[in-house]
């Protein structure tokens, strides 16, 4: 099963998410140049001109084409410039769970963004894509991920204790977040459209 599969747009009040592509390539060069640290790991990190653009018309898509994740760029409205980027990964449709994970640039941060992305792709997840829950896993340190799980409806499970090795090397423990599909969702404030193209997806 793979529910993933296809070109996959949502919109939002001020942001469009959609899958990466070769147009994404000087944003992400600017990102990589300034030294930015909210790309996903398997990101490129290096200036070089072959493997990034690979990387944008065909790495980033593998999860997709998998059906293991789905990597999609965070974009402003207007002018669809790459604010941020917001994924599933760990998905298991036997169980139908999936983690969900963000970032967004410095310059975007405090504006309520990574909220409203979250709450896009946590809808789609669980009405589209038929996904029963989405977890979602803050080291304690970082407050302004949890208050971005906090204002998008997510529930507090709990803590795992030395979940994730932190930025200093050491284990630190992570807050638990879900949302599951018959939990009440917040509205996406205006419009909330979700846009789902069955047919042949980006490549």
């Amino acid at each position: 099963m793979n529910a993933f599969e296809g070109s996959v747009r949502l919109e939002g009040e001020r942001l469009v998410l959609r899958p990466f592509d070769l147009d994404d390539a000087a944003d992400v060069i600017e990102v990589i140049r300034a030294g930015e640290d909210f790309l996903p790991p398997n990101f490129p990190n290096r200036l070089e001109a072959q493997p990034l653009a690979w990387f944008l018309r065909e790495g980033v898509h593998n999860v997709q084409r998998l059906g293991v994740g789905i990597h999609l760029a965070v974009t402003d409205r207007p002018n669809e410039r790459l604010i941020g980027t917001i994924g599933l990964f760990r998905t298991d449709w036997k169980q139908l769970t999936c983690e969900v994970g963000y970032g967004m640039r410095p310059s975007a941060r405090g504006h309520g963004y990574a909220t409203e992305a979250l709450s896009l792709v946590s809808r789609w997840a669980l009405r589209e894509c038929g996904l029963f829950r989405v977890e979602l896993r803050a080291l304690v340190s970082n407050h302004a991920s949890i208050r971005v799980a906090e204002k998008a409806g997510y529930h507090r499970e709990g803590v795992a204790r030395g979940a994730e090795v932190g930025p200093g090397g050491a284990h630190e423990d992570m807050v638990v977040f879900s949302m599951i599909a018959t939990d009440p969702q917040p509205g996406i404030p205006s419009c909330g459209l979700v846009a789902h193209d069955r047919g042949e997806g980006r490549a």
